[in-house]
């Protein structure tokens, strides 16, 4: 077993930096990941620039989340975004994504370990977002600038995200698209790779205290997904949700999501956990702040 999980390790590790910041498919919101990454009307939050920029729209005054994600064996995950908005200029966003794989030691094809040897990777993307309303619809767009090191090799390239969101008249409907990922490649060494482009269409609906998502996506990487889920409000702080991720290369549970969160006064604490079969199982935990106001909000 212990040579399984070290064969993996390295194995998970390479695909991360091999692919071209691969890092972005990764969800950073514990709330999002809780209800099975639907994302696309996602505008309650100022992690919403990572989604869809035109959820930040929904982002009346100013916002801040921090997230921590104990990813697989031993990775790590660190983001961070603030923003501010006013009804008549729209909102700006500004988010930091960081990756770690840690050290990690080498195994030679029996699974022995090389002594002394160990592959280290990480990756960061600064991501600037814009949002606003426009009756019914909002629109965004969003700019990163990602960098990448692989042991002694580094790159960096630029991507462009753009969304939109319709309230539609019906009460608590929303639908969203989103394309995320369009860029210029990374190149480590003499290889090339493109950004992990990404197509979200989706909706949600809320009713009281229960809100239901679903996307259907579409990327260059995987195969075709729907991401579902909901979070029903069982008192006026607490919120239990779970979802459900299609389109995973592992296997077992690895697409079941499921978590909670406690919210008061506009703050938010959200944790989610995920399976990723024989890879293992990844804790997230997201700290944000809302800032009020008098109207009631849609979502929660």
């Amino acid at each position: 077993m212990r040579r399984t999980i070290l064969t993996l390790a390295v194995s998970w590790a390479v695909l991360q930096a091999a692919t071209g910041v691969a890092f972005l498919k990764i969800p950073v919101d514990a709330r999002v990941c809780a209800i099975g990454e639907a994302a696309s009307t996602h505008s309650d939050n100022i992690s919403a620039i990572f989604y869809n920029p035109a959820g930040l729209a929904g982002l009346s005054s100013f916002g801040a989340v921090v997230s921590h994600n104990e990813w697989l064996l031993g990775m790590n995950q660190e983001y961070a975004a603030a923003g501010f908005g006013s009804e008549g200029l729209g909102t700006f966003g500004l988010s930091f994504n960081y990756w770690g794989s840690g050290d990690i030691q080498w195994v030679n094809w029996r699974g022995e370990t090389i002594p002394g040897y160990y592959f280290t990777a990480s990756d960061w993307c600064l991501n600037l977002g814009y949002g606003r309303a426009f009756g019914p619809f909002s629109a965004g767009a969003g700019f990163k600038y990602l960098a990448e090191r692989n042991e002694s090799l580094s790159t960096h390239a630029f991507g462009f995200d753009a969304g939109a969101i319709y309230q539609t008249p019906l009460t608590g409907l929303k639908a969203g698209l989103s394309v995320t990922n369009f860029g210029t490649k990374a190149k480590l060494d003499v290889e090339e790779y493109s950004l992990p482009l990404e197509a979200r269409l989706g909706w949600r609906f809320d009713w009281q205290g229960l809100g239901v998502a679903q996307d259907f996506i579409l990327n260059d990487v995987e195969k075709p997904g729907i991401a579902a889920g909901a979070e029903y409000r069982i008192i006026d702080i607490v919120a239990l949700r779970a979802g459900y991720r299609t389109g995973s290369s592992t296997e077992g549970l690895s697409g079941l999501r499921a978590g909670l969160g406690v919210m008061f006064r506009g703050f938010s604490v959200d944790y989610a956990f995920a399976p990723y079969g024989e890879l293992g199982m990844t804790h997230r935990i997201s700290l944000s702040y809302r800032a009020t106001s008098t109207a009631p909000e849609e979502d929660f």
